[in-house]
């Protein structure tokens, strides 16, 4: 469109007109005093062809100069010279026609098709963009509609109190800084409010109905927008609460019922459970889980909202528990430290109800019970390396069962821990892996060293060929290829602050797996005696599978038993079974490798004499002395036994029970700490001098050497720290 204008200055008055016509607005922004400074403004809409006009103020051109219109980013837009020639540049080369006159400083033009990019202050100059005339210029407004309205609420709306309103709006007219204004129009249950500059209204809240509000903006144009129609209810603070229910009982560990509170209120409460001051659950529901003893109590609702707070009738929370325990040694309830022959002094602490019946174990072996009780204690002195444990307390009563712990630490120098196998001698193939394992007894934990013999001198372990670990009481060195030059001694030197031990291992090439030989049983003193010569260069290599078959018992059953050596020959001694003839059979095996078995058997004849009973014995190739018809049984037996041993070959399911069997058996150790702590139960606060074997329900209770024994092949091999050897 076709825009034309005209401005009229009175400076005298400061003041101005403003004539609009088309849409098109020129205005008079600031005046100085004597016209010194003269600025036009001109607004128009994205599409206008707007014509534009102002004088170059007096003297603002030079003798012969041209006239440079310049636009906000610089750019020169136009070009008047002083002979009258008119020149436009891309892109005003085809939106601008110039109407006016460069002789009598008139500056009139029609801008075409006008964008919002063409916003901005544009500047006069006679000398290129660089010189710029003062007072000189215009301010393009282009106008466009504002954003939509926002209604929000300054306040929250109660009856009987005001509440204040906002509307919000942000002009996308152009320049930033182009100086028009909004007028509000509020709009309320169809009560219209005009405010200019009304972008906030307080009004009274008198009804509990919903109100509906809108907002109008316009700019000063009169392009504008409305909001949305918001929509709020009045609050008020919570009454009429109440709860599902005033008392719960409930075990501990089973899942506490639920409790809801309810109540009315606007806008919606929150809700809270409290026991006591403190704060347990957050929500309209008592859900507290799994109970525990803590639990226990009084539990009140409470409603909150902005306006006020209302609490419930409270609810009663009864618990019935599980025991709780303590335990401590030597009055620590973590770990303690006890010198070697040092007293221990165990004491259980058990909170329940009802009371409950405590002991305090080590590991398997009930050390002290009481029943109907609040705490236990077990105390013993002498201790030694072998006690170190973690010993717990058990508490049980008709709830439920705890645990509580503690470790009590021996300190003593580094020695040998014969309740786990170590195998001293070890053979194995070349180019295959091989680990040299020890396991220690000591406290504080010590540092392992490993060395190899090499000639007259122990040298450190190559640790680029093998691998060490050390894990707590055990270390051990891996090698995943065994090479000839692998093969010789080994040391491993186990140092802590106490004292220091040392363990040779031979390390050498595995022989061939043979038949054990000499496989023998005897009678003695109410046991059967077994012996054989072992197959094969390894210590443990002719044990392999010990099973026996009682008559008249038709299947053959695995023996558990412990192996003992006295170099040359391997021997068992097992209790009698009462049977008048038992067969055992013997294999060597190795990993997945056995040989064919060797069988005995024993029998056993009791009469009667005058001072007791008499049995006798006789094993296969040390004679018989026992009655022909025996003797015969005996011999047909074996016969069956031996055609057994054959099919057993080519039976793998067997082979697979008794393998795994043989397993189970070559990994049980002798544990002596298990007895000594039996010979405690009484708690007179002393300890046996005898280290007897593991016993159990699975267990073959075995013969062990006494503590002055295991003392010189064990203890002994300590030496003090500062010893060097």
């Amino acid at each position: 469109m076709s825009v034309q204008g005209s401005l009229h200055i009175v400076c005298a008055k400061s003041f101005m007109e403003i004539k609009i016509r088309h849409l098109w607005i020129i205005i008079l922004i600031s005046c100085g005093a004597r016209c010194a400074k003269s600025q036009t403004t001109a607004i128009a809409s994205p599409g206008d062809n707007s014509r534009i006009s102002f004088l170059i103020p007096q003297g603002g051109l030079g003798t012969g100069t041209s006239f440079y219109f310049i636009t906000p980013n610089g750019i020169t837009a136009f070009i008047v010279t002083a002979s009258e020639t008119f020149l436009a540049t891309d892109p005003y080369k085809d939106r601008v026609v110039f109407e006016g006159s460069y002789s009598s400083r008139n500056i009139t033009f029609v801008l075409k098709n006008i964008t919002r990019s063409d916003a901005g202050h544009y500047n006069c100059s006679n000398a290129g963009s660089t010189y710029q005339i003062l007072n000189c210029g215009l301010k393009l407004i282009v106008i466009d509609e504002p954003t939509k309205p926002v209604i929000s609420l300054q306040s929250t709306p109660v009856v009987g109190r005001n509440v204040t309103l906002t509307c919000s709006s942000t002009s996308t007219t152009l320049p930033a800084d182009h100086g028009l204004t909004f007028t509000y129009t509020w709009k309320i249950d169809g009560l219209n409010i005009t405010l200019p500059d009304g972008a906030r209204l307080t009004v009274p809240v008198e009804s509990h109905d919903p109100l509906g509000v809108t907002c109008h903006v316009t700019e000063d144009r009169g392009l504008g927008r409305d909001s949305d129609v918001l929509m709020f209810t009045p609050d008020y603070p919570p009454y009429n609460i109440s709860i599902s229910s005033t008392s719960v009982q409930v075990k501990e560990a089973d899942v506490v019922p639920q409790v809801t509170c309810v109540s009315t209120c606007r806008p919606a409460c929150s809700y809270s459970w409290k026991q006591g001051s403190q704060t347990v659950v957050t929500g309209q529901v008592l859900s507290l889980g799994a109970a525990n003893r803590t639990m226990a109590g009084s539990y009140v609702c409470t409603a909150t909202n902005l306006y006020g707070i209302t609490q419930s009738p409270a609810v009663s929370l009864d618990v019935q528990y599980k025991p709780s325990a303590v335990l401590m040694a030597n009055g620590q309830s973590n770990a303690t430290e006890v010198d070697e022959r040092g007293s221990v002094v165990l004491s259980c602490a058990v909170d329940s109800n009802p009371f409950s019946s405590i002991s305090i174990m080590n590991g398997t072996i009930r050390l002290n019970h009481v029943t109907e009780a609040a705490d236990v204690s077990f105390n013993w002195t002498g201790a030694d390396c072998l006690d170190g444990s973690v010993y717990t307390c058990l508490a049980r009563n008709i709830v439920g069962e705890t645990t509580a712990s503690v470790t009590v630490n021996i300190k003593c120098s580094p020695r040998l821990n014969f309740q786990y196998p170590t195998g001293r001698d070890v053979y194995v193939d070349i180019g295959q892996p091989i680990r040299l394992q020890v396991y220690i007894l000591a406290f504080p934990q010590p540092t392992f060293t490993w060395f190899k013999q090499n000639g007259g001198s122990a040298e450190p372990v190559d640790l680029s060929k093998w691998r060490q670990y050390d894990e707590a009481m055990t270390s051990y060195i891996v090698t995943d290829i065994v090479e000839e030059t692998d093969y010789g001694v080994y040391y491993v030197n186990v140092t802590n602050t106490l004292g220091r031990f040392r363990m040779q291992f031979q390390l050498g090439e595995k022989a061939t797996l043979s038949v054990p030989e000499n496989f023998q049983c005897q009678n003695k003193a109410g046991s059967y005696i077994l012996q054989w010569t072992p197959g094969g260069d390894d210590e443990t290599r002719g044990v392999g599978f010990l099973v026996e078959q009682r008559l008249p018992q038709a299947n053959w059953t695995t023996v558990s038993a412990t192996v003992a050596s006295d170099g040359m020959m391997r021997h068992v001694q097992l209790p009698e079974s009462g049977d008048r003839t038992v067969f055992f059979r013997l294999y060597a095996a190795e990993g997945a490798a056995r040989t064919s078995p060797v069988t005995a058997s024993c029998t056993t004849v009791t009469v009667a004499v005058d001072n007791g009973e008499l049995s006798f014995g006789a094993g296969v190739g040390v004679g018989l002395v026992v009655a022909v018809a025996v003797v015969a049984v005996s011999l047909a037996v074996v016969c069956i036994c031996r055609k057994k041993c054959l099919s057993l070959k080519n039976d793998p399911s067997r082979q697979k029970e008794e393998e795994s069997v043989y397993h189970e058996v070559a990994a049980s150790t002798v544990t002596t700490q298990h007895s000594r702590q039996q010979h405690r139960q009484s708690g007179a606060g002393t300890s046996g001098s005898t280290y007897d074997a593991l016993t159990s329900d699975r267990d073959t209770p075995t013969e062990a050497p006494t503590y002055e024994k295991l003392e010189k092949q064990y203890v002994n091999m300590a030496v003090s720290a500062n010893d060097e050897t």
